[in-house]
């Protein structure tokens, strides 16, 4: 028999194995044993790992092993008396204990291995291979424990599974150890490491059971349990609890005591650092105390720790934070929340001398008894704030240094990208990409680079850093939006220790702007030297250089200037002059000249230049030498000679215009003002109903005669721009009304109904010239009612302010579509037979475009013919304020007055004489302000009329000297009335300062005047009837109803005219002087009397002109008053040729009424005058009446009847004829 066959067993007759079973209990029970055991060992075995002192770390393993091989021995005791055989069973005592030695001993290798910090591969298998044998070798030392009569051997297969089993488990278990650390939480990694290591152990004595066979004859026909194995059990399960207490027993006394051990160190660091700690640390309790402090505490707020135990933490802050410090303690008891913002809060600290600190605390907080402990640390941060003040102060002026410099300035490493370390902020401005974009390399500043320049650009920095010199380049770089750049770039190596070159700093700079204006000037230089001539001297006047187009002016070759003198192109007399020499001595002070020079070329020839000498400076601001530049005028010049000739003979048209338009405004007007003037004074007598018709019929085609007249002066005026408009406030509402009001009657008398349409939603209030815009309206809406024989006319008004549309729409006749445009053409009509059914001149539509376009607005016209015709006037009205209450046409009860009146220019004392002594009141008049004096010295007035630009002592001069004389007295204050043309509010203050009390504006308003007589004399006023007519508008010399109205007539009105007009006769010619000499108050004063009287007699345009000059010398316009007394002495002609005068009594061709050559000479003068389109009505007259009774008076009446018709083709015709009869009667012998 082989000694294998004492343990093993192969193919047994399965008749001879005694068959077995397990107690479930003991089963369990040994399970938990095992379980148990391994994680108090592996437990100890964490515990071991974690010791720092050799010994106790070996008294740790030792007793785990003790209490894991205590545990595997009792768990297979449990398992074996867990096991029930059909036969009796003891166990050897000897060897039962001794089976206890493996166990050990695999447990201490376990315990050895998980004790170490990690476990390679190798280690584990081994280990595992160790643990596993050693729990093979106690189970099955522990089965040759049993005493029994049946034969124990294994299965050879299941033995060798079991040990497997045993190494396998352990290898795993110790894996799952090291593998779960970190990974989960350290209780589920040890319960989990526990029941792999409790199962390994199990695992191993149930496998080794089931490896053994039990060979003999069963005793019993049941199991039969080991004997005393209930008492057995509880003896191993007392055992393993005995040596577990003790296990733990020991390594809790170990762990204490290390425990002990560390608390100790930990005290003896923390009180070594407390006490060697630089920032000062203290302790405070709930109430604020200071219970513990540190030495740093003296150097910090001068109190020793002792002297600071029990004091109050509000005395280490400045009083002003002692609430926000308590606050926040007792937020903390109420809360729990110390709301330290990052745990830690910058304050200011007090010391025991009262000196304030900046520091910075942190506060930990413990509790001892349940109340809280605050362990503030206290750190000192003066030094720190002066540190990070010279820190931010440095970083600021290295900012500011390099976002100064001109350019971007970078440090790049030597690759092939020129990978930027930095690059300063303007790099953006140069690229459009930011610096952090160079710097994390998400773009490179090679990649930007034109690609011609790049290995021009780097083959050079290259050269440079290996020569050890700096380096400076140029070229294109192209930013984020694909705009060129030209770059310059500086810059220079920057090498190690070893002399190795490690970055590049550098700087670039934006050459683009500089690059352009270059090329620029040297554009203009090089086109300025192709268009003109251009020639360089020194300060002495010498040539230095000369381009063709110089050469080619002058006729010289460049060899024959050269060095010469700049005298070679001027004439001898110039060069010997002063002025020449001081030209050039300006020239070499760096003064500029330019100018039109004659200058002398090759032969004597004359050439005219415009040219400029310009002082070219060098980089210390001092002229080097001088830059002509010249072009050629002597062409203009020529062409000069030829436009004047051309501008004399256009000056001499429009003279003999402007001649023409003097005439006949003289012989039309000359007879018509007679006309008109005694009709309205025989109108003012007693007359018969039949001769007041036919005076006042008389009197309407006069004016409609004198309007046409007025029509063709506008339409002159308007041709040469002579008509300038006024900006004044009026109603539109009002002017509107006025004008359908005046069109009523004739559009009724031919049943047509006439109305105004006038929104509420159109402002009623507009600023611009009501005067023509009520001539054009009043064009418009009398075309209307003339054209239209039935339906209506309405003038609509619409728009807003800035775009104001006046449309007059009629349902007339109509105008072709051929001939709309046509009908504002001069003397043009819709028809040549318009004239004869309708009348009129074509002249209305002609100006009325011609003021609208003056205003800026438009007229257009939109008719069908046989329908009807709409013009609409768009003009730009912009919104103007509510005009002045009308005065009331009720005069009031002054009663009879004394009154004092002192005005230098006679009309206006006389007119004002002639309206009070005609409303019983006395009037004295004197002609200055030394008179008025007088006159209140000698006399008791009521009330004073005065003016306040007189000769001597003025108004205002007066005026004080009378308050003067009043207060002196003790007299009552007189009212003094300011009489004055000026609306300037400064001159209206001054006459308030110097002690007047109301104003009369000139030319006076009688109505207005005494009223405010009224309002200062306290009279109630007992009527005020608002006057219901629009604002009175005056378009021609005089404004004949305010004059007949002011002058008790229009006869003495004309008579105070005519006296006027003869003072002014040397007017004109002493504004002038006045003018010349600049003598500009002389010159306003006179100009301000004229304004007054003109105003007074009601000369409409004198009184605008005489405003304009006074206004003119006031801003001392030269060039304006030149203008106005040009048209100031026209007027004056005007007025006197357009005053009423008897028609003459003579005529030049009464006593040549028989001689045909006289008359041919005559009607030739006529004929030559109706070509020029103008019309000599004296010389019709006296041909008219010469021919009169003889065989010319047929050939006359047609001439007559054409002109009447305006029909000057037909009249040229009769006047040929009749030329050809007086030149027949001339060579038929007598």
């Amino acid at each position: 028999m082989s000694i294998l066959e004492l343990f093993f067993i192969m193919g047994a007759d399965p008749g001879v194995l005694i068959l077995s079973s397990y107690d479930p209990v003991l089963v369990l029970l040994s399970l938990a044993i095992s379980v148990f055991a391994a994680g108090m060992a592996l437990q100890l075995a964490g515990e071991a790992r974690n010791s720092t002192q050799p010994i106790a770390r070996q008294v740790t393993i030792l007793t785990g092993s003790l209490a894991l091989g205590g545990g595997i021995w009792a768990m297979h005791f449990l398992g074996m008396l867990a096991f029930e055989l059909c036969a009796a069973v003891r166990f050897d005592l000897g060897i039962t204990l001794l089976s206890m030695l493996p166990s050990l001993g695999a447990s201490w290798v376990a315990l050895s291995l998980l004790a170490r910090p990690n476990l390679s591969l190798v280690q584990l298998c081994v280990g595992g291979v160790l643990v596993g044998a050693g729990i093979g070798a106690m189970h099955y030392s522990g089965m040759a424990a049993m005493e029994m009569a049946p034969l124990l051997r294994y299965d050879p297969w299941m033995f060798a599974l079991s040990i497997v089993v045993a190494i396998g488990l352990a290898i795993i278990a110790l894996w799952v150890r090291f593998g779960l650390e970190g990974r989960l939480p350290a209780l589920w990694a040890l319960l989990i490491s526990a029941m792999v290591m409790g199962l390994a152990i199990s695992g191993m004595h149930y496998t080794g059971m089931a490896a053994a066979r039990f060979v003999g004859t069963p005793e019993s026909d049941s199991p039969m349990a080991v004997v005393d194995s209930g008492y057995i059990a509880i003896a191993i399960t007392l055992l393993t609890v005995a040596l577990t207490v003790f296990v733990v027993a020991a390594n809790t006394l170990l762990r204490y005591r290390r425990l002990s051990l560390q608390l100790k160190a930990s005290e003896q660091h923390l009180r070594s650092i407390f006490d060697t700690a630089l920032d000062a640390i203290v302790t405070v309790d709930y109430e604020g105390r200071v219970r513990s402090a540190n030495p740093a505490v003296t150097g910090l707020f001068g109190w020793t720790p002792q002297e600071m135990v029990g004091m109050h933490i509000r005395s280490l802050v400045p009083a002003r934070l002692v609430r926000e410090v308590e606050e926040r303690l007792a937020s903390y008891l109420r809360t729990g929340n110390l709301s330290l913002p990052r745990g830690e809060q910058d304050l200011i600290g007090l010391t025991r001398q009262g000196e304030e600190k900046p520091i910075r605390i942190s506060v930990g907080i413990t509790h001892v008894d349940s109340r809280p402990l605050f362990v503030v640390f206290v750190a000192d941060i003066s030094e720190r704030q002066r540190m990070e003040k010279a820190l931010r102060d440095s970083e600021q002026q290295y900012r500011s240094l390099i976002s100064n410099i001109p350019g971007v300035s970078f440090r790049c490493l030597l690759d092939r990208d020129w990978t930027m370390l930095f690059i300063s902020d303007a790099v953006q401005t140069l690229t459009g990409r930011s610096a952090d974009d160079f710097i994390s390399r998400r773009c490179s500043i090679a990649d930007m680079y034109h690609p011609d320049d790049y290995e021009r650009v780097a083959s050079e920095v290259v050269e440079a850093i290996e020569q050890g010199r700096n380096y400076t380049v140029e070229y294109r770089l192209f930013d984020s939006t694909g705009a060129e750049h030209w770059i310059w770039e500086s810059g220079s190596a920057v090498c190690d220790e070893h002399g190795v070159p490690r970055w590049i700093d550098g700087v670039l700079l934006d050459q683009t702007e500089t690059k352009r204006r270059n090329a620029e000037y040297e554009g203009k230089v090089t086109a300025i030297s192709k268009a003109m001539a251009l020639t360089e001297f020194d300060l002495d006047g010498t040539i230095l250089d000369i381009n063709d187009n110089a050469l080619a002016l002058y006729g010289y070759d460049r060899a024959e200037v050269l060095g010469q003198h700049h005298s070679l192109f001027c004439d001898p007399e110039l060069v010997a002059s002063a002025k020449y020499h001081q030209i050039w001595q300006e020239l070499r002070a760096g003064h500029f000249r330019t100018g039109e020079y004659r200058r002398i070329g090759k032969g004597g020839r004359e050439v005219w230049i415009q040219a400029s000498y310009n002082p070219i400076l060098n980089t210390d601001g001092k002229p080097f030498k001088v830059v002509k530049l010249a072009t050629d005028l002597t062409p203009r010049r020529v062409m000069e000679q030829e436009l004047r000739a051309a501008r004399d003979h256009a000056e001499a048209a429009a003279a003999a215009r402007s001649s023409f338009l003097a005439n006949m405004s003289h012989e039309i007007r000359t007879p018509m003002n007679a006309i008109i003037g005694f009709t309205e004074l025989l109108l003012e007598t007693s007359l018969s109903g039949e001769q007041r018709r036919h005076l006042t019929t008389v009197q309407q085609s006069s004016r409609s005669l004198l309007g046409l007249l007025n029509d063709i002066l506008d339409t002159a005026k308007l041709d040469r721009g002579a008509i300038e408009l006024e900006q004044l406030d009026f109603s539109l509402r009002e002017l509107c009304e006025q004008v359908v009001t005046t069109q009523r009657l004739g559009a009724e008398g031919k049943g047509l109904r006439l109305h105004l349409d006038y929104p509420a939603t159109v402002s009623d209030f507009f600023c611009g010239d009501p005067l023509r815009l009520q001539q054009v309206l009043t064009n418009l809406l009398g075309n209307a009612v003339k054209f239209t024989q039935h339906g209506e006319v309405c003038l609509k008004v619409s728009g807003e302010p800035g775009a104001i549309r006046l449309a007059v729409k009629d349902t007339g006749i109509g105008i072709a579509a051929d001939r709309l445009e046509k009908i504002f053409e001069p003397f043009a009509q819709a028809d040549a037979s318009m004239s004869r059914r309708f009348g009129g001149t074509g002249l209305g539509t002609t100006i009325s475009r011609q003021l609208v376009e003056l205003m800026g607005g438009r007229l257009r016209v939109e008719s069908v013919e046989g329908q009807g015709s709409c013009f609409s006037v768009e003009l730009p009205l912009q919104v103007g304020k509510r005009s002045a209450p009308q005065q009331p046409t009720t005069l009031p009860e002054l009663g009879v007055l004394n009154i004092l009146a002192a005005d230098d220019v006679p009309q206006n004392l006389e007119l004002l004489q002639l309206n009070l002594q005609y409303r019983g009141h006395q009037v004295r008049c004197v002609a200055d302000g030394e008179s008025a004096l007088r006159a209140f010295g000698e006399e008791r007035f009521d009330l004073i009329l005065m003016d306040v630009q007189m000769p001597g002592v003025d108004g205002l001069e007066a005026t004080r000297r009378i308050r003067q004389l009043e207060a002196s007295e003790g007299r009552q204050a007189i009212p003094i009335i300011a009489l004055t043309a000026s609306v300037l509010d400064r001159d209206r203050q001054a006459a308030l300062d110097a002690g007047m009390n109301a104003f009369a504006s000139k030319p006076l308003d009688m109505t207005a005047l005494l009223w405010e007589m009224a309002r200062l004399l306290g009279v109630t006023e007992t009527a005020r009837a608002a006057g219901a007519s629009g604002p009175h508008v005056e378009t021609g010399l005089f404004d004949w109803v305010r004059g007949s109205h002011l002058w008790g007539g229009p006869l003495r009105m004309a008579q105070a005219i005519a006296a006027f007009i003869k003072e002014q006769g040397a007017l004109v010619a002493s504004m002038r002087q006045f003018l010349e000499a600049a003598e500009w108050d002389e010159g306003r004063a006179l100009a301000h009397r004229f304004h007054g009287a003109a105003g007074n007699l009601a000369l409409t345009r004198l009184t605008q002109l005489g405003r304009s000059l006074e206004q003119g010398f006031e801003a001392r316009d030269e060039d304006s008053l030149r203008a106005l007394l040009v048209e100031l002495e026209q007027a004056l002609q005007a007025v006197i040729e357009t005053l009423p005068q008897l028609p003459e009594e003579t005529n030049a061709l009464e006593s040549a009424a028989a001689d045909p050559a006289l008359l041919r000479e005559r009607a030739g003068h006529l004929r030559a005058v109706l070509v020029r389109g103008g019309l000599d009505d004296q010389a019709l007259s006296a041909l008219e009446q010469a021919l009169s009774g003889t065989a010319f008076a047929n050939s006359m009446s047609e001439l007559r009847e054409a002109l009447d018709e305006f029909d000057f083709d037909q009249a040229l015709a009769a006047l040929d004829r009749l030329l050809l009869q007086l030149q027949d009667e001339e060579t038929t012998p007598s």
